[in-house]
């Protein structure tokens, strides 16, 4: 099953027309064409996965503190109180806002 999983995001994340367009604006302003290009290419590979991991994980650590607050009940009241509130301000902001005059 965890194979299964992460082929799945492999794939996803390969073909992510994102991905290929940022890679293909990126990488040839870093590839020398008087070297060898397949070292170059492993090394910005390497660079590449190796940010990614600590980004990964960075995302990771953080959701399993939200995770963690958001089981409290007492943190989930004020998530919850503060969200609402925010909804609110953004209401009244919304409901004051005047359109200029056509011209």
């Amino acid at each position: 099953y965890k194979r299964q999983v992460f082929m799945r995001g492999f794939w996803v994340n390969a073909t992510n027309p994102k991905g290929i367009i940022f890679f293909a604006a990126i990488l040839p302003q870093f590839i020398d064409v008087a070297r060898p290009q397949l070292t170059q290419y492993a090394i910005l590979a390497a660079t590449t996965f190796a940010v990614d991991l600590v980004v990964m994980m960075g995302y990771t650590a953080l959701a399993a503190k939200v995770l963690a607050a958001m089981r409290n009940p007492k943190h989930l009241r004020v998530v919850n109180r503060t969200l609402g509130g925010a909804f609110i301000a953004a209401g009244v902001a919304l409901a004051s806002f005047r359109r200029a005059a056509p011209a």
